[in-house]
Parts: C-alpha cells; structure tokens; sequence
C-alpha cells in the first residue's frame, strides 16, 4: 500500500501477530477497521495506532494470551485470552463506534475511557465483567445495552450524553459510582438478576424521573441515586434489606416512598432534603432508622415509627416543618439530640412508652405550648419531671 493512500473502509482475516504486515503502514489507514481472526497484543497496539479510526468492529476476532503493547503512560500492558485490554483504546478522540469480539468474556480498566466521539457499543451475551473506568467520559454515548455480567466501579462514569440505558437480566451487581454523572438519563429499570446497586451508582444523574427494581436487589448503596433532583418515582422490591447512607439524599421531587416489608436498616441521611417527600411507610421490619435519615423532609405530614425501633438518633426528622403529627412507639427508649428539632407544625406528638424514653432538647425549635403531647394512662406525671418532656404544656393521657 502506497503510504500516501487513506484506506477508509478494511475488512480482513489476522492470524495473530500479522495486523501490522497487513496494513503495511498504520499512519495512513482511515475510519473503518473489521477484522476476523485471532489478534494478540502486537495487534492491539498496531489498532492504537491507527490515525483517524472512527469504527473498529472486532465481533468474529479471538483474542490470544500473547503479546504485549506499552499504554500512553509507557504501562506495560498484558494480554489476556478472551479479554479486552487494559487502556486498549483510551483516550482515542476519533473512535465513534466500537464492537466487542463474540467471544470476550471480560473489558479491561480504562480500555475505552475518554473516548469522547464513542456513539456506538455493542456488547457480547459472553461478558462476565466490565471493569473500573472502562468507559468513563464517554460523553457522545447516548444509547447502551449491557446483557451481563458485574458491572465495574466508574464503569460509565460521566457518560454525559448516554439518554437510553437498558440492562439486560445477565447483569448481576453494579458497582460503585457505575453510572455516576449520566446526567441525561431520565428512567432506569434494574432487572431482577441484579442483586446488589453500589455506593454512587447513579449519583448526579440529575434528570432520571423513573426508578423500577425488580426482585432480587438486595441493598442499595450508600450515595446511589443522591443528588437525583427530578427522581419523582420509585418502586422498591420486596428482596430489599437495607438502604444505605444517603441513598436518596437531595431527591427533591421524590413525594412518596414504599419501603418493603423486609427493609433492616435505612443508613444515615438516607432521605435527607427529600422537601416534597410527604408519606413514607416505615415497615416492622425496620430495626434501625439512620442519624438524620429524614432531615430537611419539609413535606412529611405525619410518621409512624415502627414498635421494632427502640433508639430514635439524632436529627432523625430534624426540619422536617411539615410534620403535624407523630406517633413514637412504646419500644422506644431514647431520643437523640435534635431528632424533631424544628419540626414547627407538629401539633401532637403520641409517646406510647410507659417510661418517658431519654431526651434532652430532641423537641426544639417547636412551640410546645401549641402541641400537644399524648401519653399512657397513668404514667402523666412521669412525663411533666422528665428532662425534655416536662416543657410540653399540654400533656394528656389518653
């Protein structure tokens, strides 16, 4: 081949070390790269060469334990069998679509990261694992199917223009920050073979409406879905057992919440800033409610706090000035500091524990005198010298 000609379409066979004999000089090849056979790492770094390639389609290609190439920090790089490469393509501003070989069972760290024009992935139904940052800052992806496998943390991190995502039955777990910083999607689906959503996996993905997960999730992670601000609708599953710390934080549009009847624990600053968050069932299930899980749900009418629940922590539902009234079981035997503090609409308050639980200035930033504080027959003026209570002016038995 003429080294002034530009090839911009390449369709051809590679026994494995011969890429570079076929192409004759890679500086001038252009666009279009499809190749059959088997490649090793020799191969691999004669494709990272390419100049201009915007499609590389490798689905009939067998990748072999051979060879070697250097990455752009001068990285030795490895090659294993049926595995896309650490670093592969990173960083390659021209590839616009890119077609994992039938065969591959595994995506290598940062193998396509940066690859900002990359439009077009195409998985394989063989794919076991996506690992950390595969595709991170991949902005011009915009639409993306993956049929199985764990997928990596930061995986599809800051795929900023990615609108369509569809996960397919074989995924199992996704990990840390996977989808962190998709800002443009707008609903998600986690099918039923997923059994576990990572801390920061869909954080800053602020215009997703619509969250369905189906049975077999069984926690969510700390920070998963925060900072989600036009998150309005979501179904949780009956395999749910916990929900991590700030999970939902700053879901602003969120207005109600089913927890499942075998949730154990909602983590700390679960639904903090939830302000249009107006009923939310907490379940008997539920032994453990987080510090300030609830903080700042300005919505929240009315709560009833399950009979599994014995410590209320601090700043539970603290500037939560919606609340009118609540109900605290007789299970309860402390309340943290500031747990209801500001809770400035609140007009009774139910305490069904015969012995008045420990607090200290749980109640303030609400006008005592207004609200009405309702206790167990007999038990009054248990509750008039206990430190914290004895400010309610009005205390009733009932």
């Amino acid at each position: 081949m003429n080294s002034k000609t530009k090839l911009s379409y390449m369709k051809t066979n590679v026994v494995a070390g011969n890429l570079n004999a076929l192409l004759e000089t890679q500086n001038n090849i252009n666009t279009v790269l499809i190749l059959t056979g088997e490649i090793n790492g020799n191969d691999i770094d004669t494709i990272r060469k390419v100049v201009n390639l915007t499609v590389l389609n490798l689905a009939d290609v067998k990748i072999i334990e051979e060879g070697y190439f250097y990455n752009e920090d001068n990285e030795y790089i490895s090659i294993k069998e049926n595995e896309i490469p650490e670093y592969m393509l990173s960083g390659l501003d021209t590839l616009k679509s890119v077609t994992i070989p039938n065969t591959a069972i595994a995506i290598g760290k940062k193998a396509f990261s940066g690859c900002i024009e990359l439009s077009s992935v195409t998985l394989s139904d063989s794919l076991e694992s996506i690992g950390v940052y595969a595709f991170d800052g991949c902005a011009g992806l915009t639409s993306l199917t993956i049929p199985n496998g764990i997928i990596g943390k930061n995986a599809f991190s800051n795929c900023s223009g990615l609108r369509s995502l569809k996960i397919g039955e074989g995924v199992t777990v996704i990990g840390e920050a996977a989808f962190f910083g998709c800002t443009e999607l707008t609903s998600i689906t986690i099918p039923k073979g997923v059994i576990s959503i990572g801390a920061d996996a869909f954080k800053n993905c602020s215009k997703l409406a619509t969250l369905t997960i189906y049975n077999g999730v069984t926690s969510i992670g700390d920070q998963a879905f925060r900072n989600c601000a036009d998150l309005a609708l979501i179904s949780l599953p009956d395999s749910l057992i916990s929900i991590g710390e700030n999970a939902f934080r700053d879901c602003a549009r969120l207005t109600a919440i089913k927890v499942p009847d075998n949730v154990r624990s909602i983590g700390d600053w679960a639904f903090f800033d939830c302000s249009g968050l107006k009923t939310i069932n907490i379940p008997a299930s539920v032994t453990s409610i987080g510090e300030a899980a609830f903080f700042g749900c300005s919505g929240l009418i009315s709560i009833t706090i399950p009979e599994s629940i014995t410590l209320i922590k601090e700043n539970t539902f603290n500037d939560c000035k919606g609340l009118t009234s609540v109900t605290i079981p007789g299970s309860v035997t402390s309340i943290g500091d500031w747990a209801f503090w500001g809770c400035s609409g609140l007009t009774e308050i139910h305490s069904n524990a015969l012995t008045p639980p420990e607090t200290s200035d749980s109640f303030d930033g609400m006008d005592k005198e207004i609200c009405k504080l309702y206790v167990p027959k007999g038990v009054s003026a248990a509750y008039k010298n206990a430190a914290g209570w004895g400010e309610f002016t009005n205390i009733i038995e009932e």
